[in-house]
């Protein structure tokens, strides 16, 4: 017999088998697919070797038997090409519709196994050569070219959907399919259509299904790919679950102390090796996820992990541990992760504790989520809009200036209250697009106005935080002043000390280039927070403002009396202009002008208006106010 290349196929496959097992897996959906093709193809070449040994034997065997072993055989090779084309379609389509699609495709490929077992099976046993031939064995080569063409075209017409390496491994696959039929059939004694079936299950386990793909090597828990696929398919199948999150977020304060993050890892892994009923991932981040169907198994285990380590003062300040019992509000992993970032952000000062979500939290993530996404659409729709608030010159007795503020126009055209969306962009990074879109408007406004003909000298924009952090600012604030011809003084820029302080170097190169092009500089809320005096002596701005809660002190505090008048003295000491906001009555007004403010902003002159708006106001205000 004539069985060393199917032999050698199938000691592959017992190989796979025995390494697939020996592994945890998830027990994916689509590994089960693979697997079940694995036994397949072995069931496959099994029967190829089962009948050349009762071809081997007929003399011996009832005829009916090695008619219908070898037939069964050629039965399992159209289920093997079928089942190459059933696994492609596990990368394009989802769950549900893979199993309907597999209920439709078993009725048809059981439909040709019975015309396969049916048709009569011939046997040539000479001259060394034994195969199998007759009509039985022709519908096979046609039912497996017709399997074959089918998967091919599938690869290529849903390429763009296909993972590439899911595409490059099932292609390579059929062409050596393709290859050793043409071969077989050219020569009848080279029986080699079941070895290549083992090679082509051998390149999917080697490129895609090896289950040390899904391993994080270093901590032997399940990786971030592997979570992506695991959370795919529960979300996919609507499943109900409960997931924690282990994250350090200091990992600043753990490299100070010589702390191995890993070591760390290692040891909370060891406590959670006795949950059988929760899966452990290393997300791409210092944390770990765990899943499981048992809340009380994720609680019990929290509640291990902090007695264990509730000593340590370095997992107290910079650990945190996240519980959510129910996912049903959440349809994919994105948002998911999102949900645990925005919960880390808003109770960073409970590290070291076992933090349970709520619904008030997931409802004010989805608030905070419908706020990122009307910003988006609002800056790609153009509907940011700068407002301006007239500031009034105590010395010129008129509006020399005004200040920037960013707006949103609801697509009902209402306005989004600034409150609501500055805090959600700050936090999100969208900040930066909006101050860069107000800057350029307000270059825009300038530049196709006749603003400063009537009287304005400049006008106020904000950087925010996150600008300032830019180690790019100047060039391209710098940029689009270029683009519209705006000469630099026209524009004063407003730094606030949250900025100086998060990227004082960052700001300083930047102001300085900044300030050699001609723009000056204004130090914004001043009196807001834990002010720093020393931020208006290394900060080269001409401008303080004063907080709106400062100037609101001061005519109800004897003390912020003492402290306003302090500030305005030290600032015309160091030739600074100082502007009051959230003026908002005559007398407030005329307090101010007797302590020697030099600019006054607020509602008792105007509301923040459109640009057509305070054009309007400039004009009926232009001589004096």
């Amino acid at each position: 017999m004539n069985i060393q290349f199917q032999l050698c196929g199938l000691s592959i496959l017992i190989l796979l088998i025995i390494f697939y097992n020996s592994h945890k897996t998830l027990h994916l959906y689509k590994e089960r697919v693979f697997y079940a093709v694995l036994c397949i193809i072995t069931a496959s070449l099994s029967g190829d070797i089962l009948s050349l040994v009762v071809i081997y034997f007929r003399e011996i065997l009832p005829i009916l038997l090695v008619e219908m072993v070898c037939k069964l055989y050629l039965a399992s090779l159209v289920l093997g090409a079928w089942s190459a084309l059933e696994y492609v379609f596990t990368d394009v389509i989802g769950e549900s519709k893979h199993v309907k699609l597999t209920r439709w495709m078993i009725l048809l490929v059981t439909a040709q196994s019975v015309l396969i077992l049916l048709l009569p099976v011939h046997i040539y046993d000479s001259e060394g050569k034994v195969y199998t031939y007759g009509p039985s064995v022709i519908a096979v080569y046609i039912f497996v070219a017709l399997y074959i063409l089918s998967t091919l075209a599938v690869t290529f017409v849903l390429r763009k959907k296909l993972n590439p390496r899911i595409r490059f491994a099932i292609v390579l696959w059929m062409l050596i399919w393709i290859a050793s039929a043409v071969a077989q059939f050219l020569n009848d004694g080279l029986l080699i259509v079941g070895f290549a079936s083992a090679i082509g299950v051998l390149i999917l386990a080697v490129i895609i299904e090896n289950p040390e793909a899904n391993l994080e090597r270093k901590l032997g828990c399940f990786n971030s790919y592997a979570l992506t696929e695991y959370l795919n398919q529960l979300f996919e199948r609507k499943k109900s679950f409960s997931i924690m999150e282990i994250s350090f977020e200091n990992t600043i304060l753990l490299e100070e102390t010589g702390m191995d993050i890993d070591e760390i890892l290692r040891r909370i892994l060891r406590l959670l090796s006795r949950y059988n009923d929760i899966f452990v991932f290393k997300n791409i981040n210092l944390s770990l996820i765990l899943i499981s169907e048992n809340r009380e198994e994720l609680e019990s285990a929290a509640k291990a992990i902090l007695d264990d380590t509730g000593h340590s003062d370095i997992y107290r300040k910079t650990a945190m541990l996240i519980l959510m019992e129910h996912t049903d509000d959440f349809s994919d992993m994105d948002n998911l992760m999102r949900f645990f970032s925005f919960v880390r952000s808003e109770r960073e000062e409970e590290k070291g504790m076992l933090i349970f979500t709520d619904e008030s939290m997931v409802t004010r993530f989805k608030q905070k989520n419908l706020i990122e996404q009307e910003i988006s659409d609002a800056l790609a729709e153009d509907r940011v809009e700068v407002f301006l608030q007239p500031i009034y010159s105590n010395g010129e007795k008129y509006f020399t200036s005004a200040e920037a503020l960013v707006r949103i126009r609801e697509r009902n055209g209402s306005i989004m209250p600034p409150g609501l969306f500055i805090p959600v962009a700050e936090d999100s990074g969208q900040i930066l697009e909006l101050g860069e879109r107000v800057f350029e408007k307000v270059c825009h406004f300038l530049h196709h106005t006749e603003v400063l003909q009537l009287g304005l000298h400049y006008i106020e924009v904000n950087l925010s935080v996150v600008q300032c952090e830019k180690i790019d600012l100047a060039e391209r604030l710098i940029s689009i002043a270029n683009t519209y011809e705006i000469d630099p003084r026209w524009i004063n820029l407003e730094i606030t000390e949250t900025g100086s302080i998060r990227a004082r170097q960052t700001l300083l190169e930047n102001m300085k280039k900044l300030i050699e092009h001609g723009f000056s500089f204004s130090l914004d809320d001043f009196g807001k927070g834990e002010s720093n005096l020393m931020y208006v002596v290394e900060m080269p701005v001409c401008i303080v403002k004063l907080d709106h809660d400062m100037s609101k002190a001061f005519f109800c505090s004897d003390k912020a009396k003492h402290v306003v008048r302090a500030v305005i003295s030290m600032a015309h000491g160091m030739n600074l202009k100082v502007v009051a906001e959230g003026i908002e009555t005559e007398t407030e007004a005329g307090e101010m002008y007797v302590e020697g403010i030099d600019y006054i902003q607020g509602y008792y002159y105007a509301r923040p208006l459109p640009g057509q708006e305070f054009l309007e106001f400039l004009r009926k205000n232009a001589v004096q106010a």
